[in-house]
């Protein structure tokens, strides 16, 4: 299942690749310093409580922020929170989060 339109009662369906998730917006980011590390940063997210880590760059804008993800993802969705780490030996550091707004695969889906 791709998508549900709850007006309409739709559902739309297609292959399985069409889920696959390479860029992420999201809104409302909250950084662990109070501000993002750059404007872009590579880091590693983490999407859903349980998910796995996935190597992105992140761009930080005034009206959000945007996930550019070096290995598709599945199962990412609005309203999910996005959370961005820098790995380290001790342990990773959190440097922030923010909350889904879309995701779009490889051509712009």
């Amino acid at each position: 299942m791709l998508g549900i339109e709850p007006v309409s009662g739709t559902v739309r369906v297609g292959p399985a690749a069409a889920l696959d998730v390479r860029t992420i917006d999201a809104q409302r980011p909250v950084w662990g310093t109070g501000r993002p590390p750059a404007d872009r940063f590579p880091c590693v997210v983490q999407v859903r409580a349980h998910g796995g880590l996935a190597a992105a760059v992140v761009a930080a804008g005034p009206e959000g922020v945007r996930v550019e993800l070096d290995e598709p993802l599945r199962g990412v969705a609005p309203g999910q929170a996005v959370a961005f780490y820098r790995p380290d030996a001790a342990g990773d550091v959190v440097l922030g989060s923010a909350t889904i707004t879309a995701g779009r695969g490889a051509r712009g889906s």
